[in-house]
């Protein structure tokens, strides 16, 4: 027998999740200013160290469709979603959450104009037409990204990827994917493992492709200060075509220092258009890696 209270609670978090709330008698209502969590998953608690993605053992609700975030502060917290976030609002938090993709939506969370996203303890997987994560103004940290067919994460300007897992991509026949594509300056990709794996279809673990690229995302949005460098710093990177690829403007500011290469890339480990601040830059098994 299945037990009524525990899905009870799941459906209501799962149906406030979609902007409304069952009341007692079954009637719809309108929904609280902020999304609720799901009860089943319980208090927020600190994930242990070197914890990435959906922590297990955590009880999620089921939901289906796309969320869209238009109450500011809103937080989503262990929902197992199949379908996608879109953040229409700022300082939203969407945490301890699995999203799953079928393929009619361009990413598992992205943002709008306006909107703002912090995404923790989150996987992030299956078929999304763009990538897993797109826009302007997100942070993620402590994110798996696994078992996409398209690219992983998309940098706008004022995002972060930090502290994540970026592996198991299965590109889509035809398709080449990259697993992280930084479109802007003011873009921090920091302390993640990047493991684009060889073959058919992998294109760089890091693309810098800059603004005004086919894949630049929120290109119409002006930076507070252009100057501020693009930054790649502090990774573990491996596989593709070539494992770090920047195409873009020559004069778009570039960090990257203190990043470990695996020796597995098709063709290059480095391959940069224009100046850029290299430092430190090494192979897993020791030497430097030159451009």
């Amino acid at each position: 027998m299945v037990p009524v209270r525990p899905l009870l609670a799941a459906l209501v978090a799962a149906s406030a999740v979609g902007g409304i709330v069952v009341g007692a008698a079954g009637r719809s209502e309108p929904a609280p200013p902020a999304v609720p969590t799901c009860a089943e998953t319980g208090p927020y608690a600190a994930p242990p160290p070197r914890s990435v993605g959906t922590p297990a053992g955590l009880r999620l609700c089921p939901v289906r469709g796309v969320v869209e975030v238009r109450t500011p502060g809103a937080v989503l917290d262990g929902l197992d979603l199949a379908g996608a976030v879109v953040v229409a609002a700022p300082d939203v938090v969407v945490r301890r959450s699995r999203i799953a993709g079928d393929g009619s939506q361009p990413a598992g969370v992205r943002t709008l104009p306006g909107g703002s996203v912090r995404i923790e303890d989150t996987t992030l997987t299956g078929d999304f037409t763009d990538a897993a994560l797109e826009g302007a103004t997100w942070t993620a940290e402590r994110v798996e990204l696994t078992g996409l067919s398209a690219d992983g994460a998309h940098l706008g300007p004022g995002t972060t990827l930090r502290n994540s897992l970026l592996h198991g991509f299965d590109p889509a026949p035809g398709r080449e994917v990259d697993a992280v594509t930084v479109t802007a300056a003011d873009a921090l990709v920091e302390g993640n493992q990047v493991q684009l794996g060889s073959g058919p279809g992998r294109g760089s673990a890091v693309l810098i492709s800059g603004p005004g690229s086919a894949g630049a995302v929120h290109q119409s949005m002006e930076l507070d200060d252009p100057a501020d460098p693009a930054v790649v710093r502090g990774n573990e990177l491996a596989g593709g075509r070539f494992t770090l690829l920047a195409t873009g403007p020559g004069d778009l500011p570039l960090q990257i220092t203190g990043n470990r290469f695996r020796r597995d890339p098709a063709t290059v480990p480095m391959r940069l258009r224009g100046a850029a601040d290299l430092r430190d830059n090494v192979f897993t098994d020791g030497g430097a890696v030159r451009r």
